[in-house]
């Protein structure tokens, strides 16, 4: 029972052709990825091609990366972090300072104020 709430479905690190998604999937249910590919591009030539590229593509996007091996979608979305994170303390650096006990005095020059 523990070891099923520790296991998650993420898209395969090591186990992929294109994006790992049914190297994921069977890793999860314990099956050959093989199985499930050949099973997904006969249902998908029966249905049409571009219904199974369009699902393909949202399994793409919703499952995450296996974390030891994130593949080149975790790098893309890794580098935007690491950009964001520059960008907001470069902005930080530069935002205006407030001055805090301050007197204010006249100076007068060749008499006038």
């Amino acid at each position: 029972m523990r070891e099923s709430r520790r296991k998650r479905l993420t898209r395969s690190g090591s186990d992929r052709i294109i994006a790992g998604v049914f190297g994921g999937f069977g890793q999860y249910f314990s099956c050959p990825a093989i199985f499930l590919r050949v099973a997904y591009v006969i249902l998908s030539i029966l249905s049409g091609i571009v219904p199974g590229i369009i699902i393909y593509a949202i399994m793409v996007l919703i499952m995450p990366p296996d974390p030891q091996h994130p593949g080149i979608l975790g790098l893309i979305k890794g580098l935007s972090e690491l950009q964001e994170r520059m960008t907001t303390s470069h902005d930080q650096r530069r935002q205006r300072r407030t001055l805090t006990d301050v007197e204010e005095k006249d100076i007068k020059r060749n008499g006038r104020l």
